[in-house]
This record gives structure tokens, sequence and C-alpha cells, in this order.
């Protein structure tokens, strides 16, 4: 009897063995996707402004603003030379500034608001890389200015950088909104500043 107690003592020893390796080795498995999970969810870009939504005008608006005559400009500046045409544009120039730098100058119009003030400076922000900004610190930032005589607003930012700044009026009339943009390398847009300004306070809306 005692050499059968001994090897069954033995096999249950042996057999119980396998049972806490088997733990051991499901436990690892199971901790190690559970580490790695939460990576995926962790933005790529964290801290960076997101990139801006593009306007995307229906089929009608873009029938409408093409309908509205273009506006009498004023003789051009110094430096600025007339761009390549843009069936969505009114006129695009191109602005030199010193030591070699440029802008561009584009001319939109379309019927109504567009999205309303809040919406077309957070687009402009965004283009320069920076958050959007609330309705409230954007009514504080709107300068004044003329078009053609025309009451305006005017917003004038820069990206955190300092390389890129947007110089932009934004002109109610008959039911539309203007939007004239100068945008580009600081340089060239800060040169250009007082000139903008009074090439289209000198023109005339249709």
């Amino acid at each position: 009897m005692r050499p059968l107690l001994i090897l069954s003592a033995s096999l249950l020893a042996f057999g119980c063995k396998p049972a806490p390796q088997v733990a051991r080795y499901e436990v690892k498995s199971e901790a190690a996707p559970a580490a790695q999970a939460p990576a995926p969810a962790v933005p790529a870009s964290v801290g960076v402004a997101p990139a801006p939504a593009p306007m995307v005008a229906p089929a009608s608006m873009k029938a409408e603003a093409a309908s509205f005559d273009a506006p009498k400009w004023a003789k051009l500046p110094t430096g600025w030379s007339v761009g390549p045409e843009n069936a969505m544009r009114k006129a695009t120039w191109i602005v030199a500034g010193p030591n070699g730098s440029k802008a561009e100058i584009a001319v939109t119009v379309f019927p109504g608001s567009v999205g309303g003030l809040t919406a077309n400076v957070n687009r402009w922000r965004g283009q320069l890389g920076l958050p959007p900004a609330g309705a409230d610190e954007i009514a504080a930032s709107a300068k004044t200015g003329k078009v053609g005589g025309i009451d305006s607003q005017r917003f004038v930012m820069t990206s955190a950088d300092g390389k890129k700044t947007l110089d932009a009026f934004m002109t109610p009339k008959d039911g539309a909104t203007w939007f004239f943009k100068m945008s580009g390398e600081s340089a060239a847009v800060e040169a250009n500043a007082a000139a903008f300004a009074a090439f289209l306070a000198e023109s005339k809306l249709p």
C-alpha cells in the first residue's frame, strides 16, 4: 500500500504543475495587448491646429457669384502684377515685397454671408495654422476700413512662427459679401498693407 500511496502522490504532484504554468502564460499574453491598446487612440498631432475645412460652394452659389460684375479697380500699386485667372475669383494679383518675398491677393464675392463672420475668420485662421477663436474675440479684433466708400471689416493675423500673414477685408453690399484677401510671406504682406487699403478704398464695387 505504501508504494501505491507514494506513486499516487507523485502523480498528483506532477498533474498539478501545468495549471499554474498555463495560468502564468495566459496572464502574460493578455497583458501585452492591453498595454498597447491605448496607443492608437492617442492623436499623432496633439497640439497642432486642425487643417482648415475647405470652402465648398454649391453650384447655385457659384453661378450667382459668377453673375456679379467685376469692380472698377484703381491703378495697381508698384510691385503688383496680375495673377493667373481663377473662375471663382474676380481678380488675382501677385504682390512683391522686400528680399524677394511674395504674397497673393484674391478677390471673391458670394451671395449672403457665406457662413457668417466667425466662420469666415476662423477659416482664415486655420489657413495659418491658428486655432479657432470665439465670436467675441473675433469681433474685438476687427479693424475698420473702406472698400469703394463702403464700410468694411479688416482682419490681420500672423502664423505662430511669424512667417505667414493674412490681411483681409470683408465688405457687405446688396445682399452679398465681398472678400479681399492678401496672404503670403509676412514681409510682403506687411510692406503692402497701406497700399492694399488705399487701393481698395479707391476702387468701386459694381
